[in-house]
């Protein structure tokens, strides 16, 4: 397939003239928080959109390259990535029995996690070793306890199944210089309590995003928030941004050259033999860049950084060197293949900043700076600064 079937063969207007026929903000504020649109997408299928080289090939770097074009006119599908913490899961068991629990608790193997009472949830929650206890374990335990109610009168009696999602706030978040304050994980949030958004906040006691449902037999899909009740928890909408970035188109050609003179190299680097045993080679490279992310070296991804990289990780001896020389003896593919993720994130993270200077009624800053998480595309693209949040989310003391 070809760059043109993905984005067709109509000729490109000068650049100048394209500016001018935008229209860039569609309303002052960034985002339209559309309260009766309560419909969210699996979480776990959210993909980083650089990372579609990697799990798709050539064919994911012409969607990266298709999906970032298309914002430069169109964001109706696109929703800022809330950064919430602790994630959760409730809903009701077959017996129609009140469930609240994090992802350990859900998935234990070892004790039954799908507790029914708020007392079973802080005595599993507390039972847990940690290898170096927080002082504020006790307070978040006894915050878990107390939300329960919150979550369990949400909950409809008829409701069977789990959704999954992340906590925004414990309490009402309280007021600071005339916005609604809170941070549930890195990212701190501030509100208008004017807006639409700000008066429900205001009005709630407990606040979740919500990013899946999974039924009893653990299929997960897409979770309808309207389901379930108003009250002290609130739901939290999409935020739609209603703002269209400047794209950088050239930097996106020159990238799509390289996707089609190089095509062959990726594709024969990123397909392993058999007979060597890395079937997992794209995984690691992905580890490779979220541990380049942490050390804040996403600058430095030639084949010595690689090397070093790999010289220190936790792989075997003989591990070591099939993948160092597997990335050797495919060079070509390896240098194009991290020209396109780096020239992807440059344009990604010029338009994460562009959206993150707009007027908002929810602004995010994290580490004293402005922006959060990112943006969501769709259900299952993201737009996320690895260079900024992910490093600032990894490093964090929790």
């Amino acid at each position: 397939m070809k760059i043109s079937d993905i984005i067709g063969t109509k000729s490109r207007a000068d650049r100048d003239s394209r500016r001018r026929s935008k229209h860039r903000a569609k309303r002052d504020n960034l985002y339209t928080v559309d309260i009766s649109s309560l419909t969210e997408g699996a979480d776990s299928r959210i993909q980083h959109v650089e990372d579609l080289v990697l799990w798709n090939g050539i064919a994911g770097a012409k969607e990266a390259i298709s999906t970032l074009r298309k914002l430069e006119t169109n964001t109706n599908d696109v929703t800022i990535k809330w950064d919430g913490s602790p994630a959760v899961i409730f809903g009701r068991n077959e017996k129609g029995e009140f469930v609240l629990t994090d992802k350990s608790g859900f998935g234990a193997s070892g004790y039954d996690g799908k507790v029914t009472s708020a007392d079973d949830l802080a005595k599993m929650l507390a039972n847990r070793k940690q290898k170096n206890p927080d002082p504020k374990r006790p307070q978040f335990i006894e915050q878990m306890r107390k939300v329960w109610s919150k979550f369990e009168a949400a909950t409809p009696r008829d409701f069977r199944g789990y959704v999954h999602g992340d906590l925004l706030y414990f309490d009402t978040p309280k007021e600071n210089k005339g916005r609604l304050i809170f941070q549930p994980n890195t990212t701190q949030y501030s509100v208008d309590p004017r807006s639409e958004i700000g008066k429900k906040i205001a009005n709630s006691t407990a606040g979740v995003v919500l990013h899946a449902h999974i039924d009893l037999d653990g299929n997960t899909s897409d979770v309808d928030a309207s389901r379930f009740l108003p009250g002290e928890l609130l739901i939290m909408p999409p935020a739609v941004v209603s703002h269209t970035p400047e794209i950088d188109v050239p930097e996106l050609d020159r990238l799509e050259d390289t996707v089609n003179r190089s095509k062959g190299a990726i594709e024969k680097l990123l397909t392993v033999p058999q007979e060597l045993r890395m079937k997992n080679f794209n995984q690691f490279l992905y580890t490779y860049i979220n541990n380049s992310a942490k050390a804040g070296d996403l600058n430095d991804w030639s084949l010595n950084n690689f090397a070093n990289w790999v010289d220190r990780s936790n792989l075997s001896n003989s591990a070591k060197q099939k993948a160092l020389q597997w990335a050797q003896d495919n060079e070509q593919g390896f240098v194009a293949l991290f020209d396109i993720i780096h020239g992807i994130m440059k344009v990604k993270n010029a338009i994460i900043r562009e959206l993150d200077s707009k007027p908002a009624d929810i602004q995010a800053t994290t580490g004293g700076n402005p922006g959060g998480e990112g943006y969501v595309i769709g259900r299952d693209r993201k737009l996320v600064n690895r260079d900024e949040f992910t490093k600032n989310n990894m490093t964090r003391e929790r």
